[in-house]
């Protein structure tokens, strides 16, 4: 049974890169297309052992690179990620499908996955998205 790390990626990138000024949307679309595709290779790396779901909040946008099959990208349109990261805890849980951690520098949501059954993996403000993929690839890249 596969591990599910739900990335609350609107989060990472913000607190990883941090935004200003006019260009500040088209920057934030090509960091969010950045961890797109750090996340796709841990899935492809690790195999059936992980999978990984990035929630962004907002409208679809369309992202390059290839996917693997466990590999998903959500787009939370007018919902907020947080409420789906949770559901997603949620529904995991009911159906025994297996440990899911969320991902986060938000303490409450990350605090919300735990009372909901869910673990928490907190990455401090800052925290570059390569080194967050690299703490959950070495649970399970040889």
């Amino acid at each position: 049974m596969s591990r599910l790390f739900c990335v609350d990626g609107t989060n990472l990138v913000r607190t990883a890169y941090g935004y200003g000024g006019p260009a500040h949307a088209a920057q934030e679309d090509a960091d969010t297309d950045r961890i797109t595709v750090i996340f796709a290779q841990l899935c492809e790396d690790a195999g059936g052992e992980v999978e990984i779901e990035l929630f962004f909040d907002g409208a679809f946008r369309a992202l390059g690179g290839p996917r693997p099959e466990n590999f998903r990208v959500s787009f939370t349109r007018e919902l907020k990620a947080d409420d789906m990261i949770l559901d997603r805890v949620r529904s995991r849980k009911w159906s025994k499908g297996g440990s899911t951690t969320v991902v986060t520098a938000d303490v409450e949501l990350g605090e919300l996955a735990e009372a909901e059954g869910g673990k928490w993996m907190q990455v401090g403000h800052g925290s570059p998205p390569e080194g967050v993929a690299r703490r959950i690839g070495g649970r399970f890249l040889k």
